[in-house]
Parts: structure tokens; C-alpha cells; sequence
């Protein structure tokens, strides 16, 4: 007599906890005012995607799905807290003005769902800049090289202090204030079409994940980061 067990089936996707429709349909949540910002159209080229935080970890590799090329709004919620002033919360890359069912972890390529056996893990990518940034793969690239030869060119320089300091502070709120810094920049790569956001990440240093927006039949809609700050999985609870 043969005794047959059936396998136990691979997951194929994995949810996140929150439903960021919650802070995208609401001026208020959890007692927290949210502020839209909008920051432009990000060009996708090839349509992969890259999320990393750029100054620090610009060489990620992009997730496995890929969307149609084009030029695609980029929004950022940002939540004005009580006691650690305001921060970014999630980041949207649109691609449909439908409204996600559901939001599924991205996926890079050496990257497998069975490697998660705790309900609470989750890919995501490293932050040691303070950043977070959407670009296409090809503009990862040609990023790449843009550093290269700025290192070359400056080789007691920094890339920050001697470039992007200025890029950010034109989204300062109050740029005539020297001690504020703006939160995010869309900034297109010198003699290319190709551009790159980045934007200050929730609290600050860390790893955050990234999660498609999709409908129940599998569209991709938008691609977000949740930066933890808002809509927390609480203690004790188990994600989907």
C-alpha cells in the first residue's frame, strides 16, 4: 500500500499588509493629515524598473515584471506627523488611473517567495543615503556612468554637497531658509531624455519594500514603496 501526500503548493505572491488605497483616498489617516505631492512624469524607456536608494545602492537590479514603456506620473504622501514632522509615507509610480485590488511584493530575478518563511519578511531595498528613487533600468545605467565620471572628474568632490544639495533645495518649502532641504528631486541626466526621482525615505535608514498595484485580474496599475511610517502591521498580526 502506497501512502501519497500531496505537496504543499509554492506561493506565487506575496501581499502586503496594508491597502494604500487607505491613504491615497483620504486626507486623514490614522490621525495624521496627508499632503499629495506631485513630482513629475519619470520616463520608462524599456518599462523595468528599478527602486533603490541612489546614492548609496544605485546598482540594484530591477524587478522581474516589466510595464509599458512610456512616461508615468510619479505622486509622493506625505504625512504630516505630530511628533517627527512631516515624512514620506509611500511613493506612487501610476500607470492606470484604476484602483489596485491588491498589492503584491516586487521581485527581482535571484529573488524566491520560499525564501520568506516568516510571515512578517519581505524583499525590499537597502536605504544608508536617507533616499528612495524610481528609474528605468536603462536610466540605471547611464546613472551609473554619470557617478563614474563624476568621481573622475571630482576626485575630492561628493555627488550630494556638490550637485544634488542644490538639486533638492529647489523643492524646499521655504528655499530661503539655509537649514531646510527640500524632499525630493526629478532630475533629468544631462544630454539625455533619461530621469531619475528621489525622495527622502519615511524615517530615514532601513529596508523597504516595494508592491504592485493590481486589479483581481493581474493589471499592473502603479508600483509603490511603503516607508513604514503610516498603516503599520500591528503586533501579533499576520500578513496575507
Amino acid at each position: 500500500m502506497f501512502n501519497f501526500f500531496k505537496k504543499k503548493d509554492k506561493p506565487t505572491e506575496k501581499l502586503s499588509h496594508a491597502d494604500y488605497n487607505i491613504i491615497f483616498d483620504n486626507q486623514i489617516v490614522e490621525n495624521t493629515q496627508i499632503e499629495v505631492i506631485e513630482i513629475g512624469k519619470l520616463n520608462l524607456p524599456t518599462g523595468k524598473i528599478s527602486v533603490c536608494d541612489p546614492l548609496a545602492y544605485p546598482d540594484i537590479p530591477p524587478f522581474k515584471n516589466k510595464v509599458k514603456p512610456g512616461k508615468y506620473p510619479v505622486k509622493l504622501y506625505q504625512a504630516k506627523t505630530e511628533d517627527m514632522g512631516d515624512r514620506i509615507t509611500v511613493a506612487k509610480l501610476e500607470f492606470s488611473s484604476k484602483k489596485a485590488d491588491k498589492w503584491v511584493l516586487a521581485l527581482r530575478d535571484d529573488e524566491n517567495l520560499a525564501d520568506l518563511t516568516e510571515d512578517s519578511d519581505f524583499f525590499g531595498f537597502p536605504v544608508d543615503a536617507g533616499l528612495g528613487g524610481f528609474m528605468d533600468y536603462e536610466t540605471a545605467l547611464e546613472y551609473n556612468r554619470f557617478v563614474l565620471q563624476f568621481i573622475k572628474d571630482n576626485p575630492d568632490g561628493n555627488i550630494y554637497d556638490d550637485l544634488f544639495a542644490y538639486e533638492f533645495k529647489k523643492s524646499a518649502k521655504n528655499p530661503d531658509n539655509e537649514y531646510e532641504c527640500g524632499d525630493w528631486v526629478n532630475y533629468a541626466l544631462p544630454g539625455t531624455d533619461l530621469n531619475i526621482t528621489m525622495f527622502s525615505s519615511g524615517y530615514g535608514d532601513g529596508m523597504y519594500p516595494a508592491y504592485w498595484g493590481m486589479t483581481n485580474d493581474n493589471e499592473i496599475v502603479s508600483l509603490v514603496i511603503d516607508f513604514f511610517v503610516l498603516l503599520l502591521p500591528e503586533d501579533g498580526e499576520e500578513e496575507e
